[in-house]
């Protein structure tokens, strides 16, 4: 009997980097190297092939170069900053997983959370890209050999830059959520089991409308504070902000895990 062919194939690159197709497609490239404050996702790309994410912000280029296309981190663990690129750094010490399959591949790793050269959290974090388009994250994050106060902050765990183009301000894009909300003024530190942001990321042909895509992120049902309340801005960022309202304590030998269903979506539509 033939081996069915892996539709999802992860493999890691030069650069130290782990790349993710779909049927010989680029899906997106997970960054780890040290020269870099924390590891992060760029590009994500659509069945369509259009790029939904940006590293930057779309006029501060300096005070926002963290903003690495889809990053994890909080600035508030134990009073400690881990999020601009000169706070206290997420570590890569291990791949754990790199998994191909026919419906889906998972790529898994391994880091520590360091504050000076001491680390506060371990986290595993896993990416599963199935067949369907859709990215399934998984972090966990756990204290180290003491508790761990995650403080209230608008900043943290998951974090999300979009393209330029698809930014409210910057190129006429659109936010809205699971409750009908559209954009920052309306949907900001409210909760919501999913926020999308779309905008359009190609000239329209022939004169047309233009081509539109987007991100759909989505709140799991079991996490901590669900449904999440979201910080977004018009100018191309959103995050579903797990400490936005309140804090969360980690005991030592606890785990806290959150998951997160992300879709790279072609069109206006929101991947609801």
């Amino acid at each position: 009997m033939a081996i069915p062919f892996p539709r999802i194939q992860c493999f890691q690159e030069p650069g130290d980097r782990v790349a993710v197709t779909r049927d010989g497609r680029a899906v997106l490239n997970y960054h780890f190297g040290a020269s870099y404050p924390r590891p992060f996702i760029y590009p994500l790309l659509t069945p369509q092939g259009h790029n939904v994410l940006a590293c930057g912000h779309s006029v501060d280029l300096v005070g926002h170069s963290h903003h690495r296309g889809i990053f994890a981190g909080h600035t508030d663990v134990n009073g400690q900053k881990f999020w601009g690129d000169k706070d206290c750094r997420c570590v890569h010490q291990r791949l754990l997983k790199l998994e191909s399959g026919v419906e889906e591949g998972t790529v898994a790793s391994f880091n520590y959370w360091m504050a000076g050269n001491a680390p506060l959290l371990d986290e595993t974090r896993e990416f599963t890209v199935r067949a369907d388009g859709s990215l399934l994250v998984k972090l966990e994050v756990a204290a180290h050999d003491a508790g761990v106060a995650l403080g209230v902050t608008k900043f943290g765990f998951l974090a999300c830059r979009v393209a330029r183009t698809i930014g409210v301000a910057a190129g006429g894009g659109q936010i809205t959520d699971a409750t009908g909300r559209v954009n920052e003024k309306a949907i900001y530190g409210q909760r919501a089991a999913w926020c999308d942001y779309s905008g359009p990321v190609a000239a329209g042909k022939d004169g047309g409308p233009d081509v539109w895509a987007g991100i759909t992120i989505h709140d799991d049902p079991a996490n901590p504070h669900h449904p999440t309340p979201w910080m977004c801005r018009d100018d191309g960022w959103f995050s579903p902000a797990f400490n936005m309202i309140e804090p969360f304590t980690l005991k030592k030998g606890e785990k806290l895990t959150l998951r997160y269903r992300i879709a790279a979506h072609d069109g206006a539509k929101p991947a609801a």
